[in-house]
């Protein structure tokens, strides 16, 4: 009688330690989980707050790009490592990546461009504003692509 006292105190026992060593490893998961969510439901927000035009010209040896921030996000000089362009076709005939970085981007100051000047948040590319570009090139491409940090894309023919 007292061995089946003893085997289902024991049994109870591995019942209790295995519930805690599930209900453990399931919280850490449905923490990450959560966590997860809200930084796809944050970027896709900004996602869908961003919206951007570029329009580019053809002089010299260099292609002069102007993206126009036209949605409501605004980007700092370190967004700028992560933005790229895509030219077609390149100087090799095929579509070259170029970091926006690499291609001095700035923008106007107010008096130089009181529209599109930087008016608030100096440095930052914000909402109304121009960020301007160069890409030094040997031939003229067709066609110029501009993509944001978030995925966001501007389409552009080269004129």
């Amino acid at each position: 009688m007292s061995s089946s006292l003893i085997a289902g105190a024991v049994s109870l026992l591995l019942i209790i330690i295995s519930g805690y060593v599930i209900a453990t490893g399931i919280l850490p998961i449905a923490e990450s989980t959560i966590y997860t969510q809200s930084d796809i439901t944050y970027n896709q927000e900004q996602m869908r707050l961003t919206a951007v035009t570029i329009n580019s010209s053809w002089d010299d040896q260099k292609l002069y790009i102007n993206a126009f921030n036209n949605g409501s996000t605004s980007f700092t000089k370190k967004d700028f490592e992560k933005m790229d362009l895509f030219t077609y076709p390149g100087n090799d005939g095929k579509m070259n990546k170029t970091s926006v970085n690499s291609c001095n981007p700035h923008i106007p100051d107010n008096t130089t461009d009181p529209v599109h000047g930087d008016i608030i948040n100096i440095g930052m590319w914000d909402p109304a504003e121009v960020l301007k570009m160069e890409v030094p090139m040997g031939t003229k491409p067709d066609r110029v692509i501009f993509v944001t940090p978030n995925g966001i894309t501007a389409y552009s023919s080269v004129i």
